[in-house]
């Protein structure tokens, strides 16, 4: 299990010709606000279920992750959006980064590989 401290790190696939994003630029994405990324590329966000979700969502904007699930409650009431696809852990957050070029996740900073590009840094 992650511990409370664990850095965390928005990844992109290596292809993926975006050098960074702002905290502001990420929460958009996650958030919904946004579908693709600065660069006019379709952006496919990816959350996680796993402990490390609330802590991204706490240190992105500064909520906690009742509140978000909240806001997404309300914003598929409307139809305007669905959240980001939930996958288990790190491990499927990095598959399906490699293998989809407008995927955008994140994890524990220790997990990183060549095979990813890190966009933004969360500590």
């Amino acid at each position: 299990m992650p511990s409370a401290q664990a850095e965390l790190v928005v990844i992109a696939h290596f292809k993926n010709s975006i050098v960074g994003l702002t905290a502001k630029q990420v929460q958009d994405l996650f958030l919904g606000r946004e579908r693709t990324f600065p660069n006019g590329k379709f952006a496919l966000p990816i959350d996680q279920s796993s402990p490390l979700r609330a802590e991204f969502y706490e240190k992105l904007t500064g909520r906690p992750v009742e509140q978000i699930n909240a806001y997404w409650a309300r914003i598929m009431f409307t139809g305007q959006a669905s959240p980001p696809q939930q996958l288990p852990d790190d491990k499927a957050v990095l598959q399906t980064v490699r293998e989809n070029e407008g995927a955008i996740g994140y994890i524990d900073k220790t997990r990183v590989d060549n095979t990813v590009r890190v966009l933004l840094l969360l500590n």
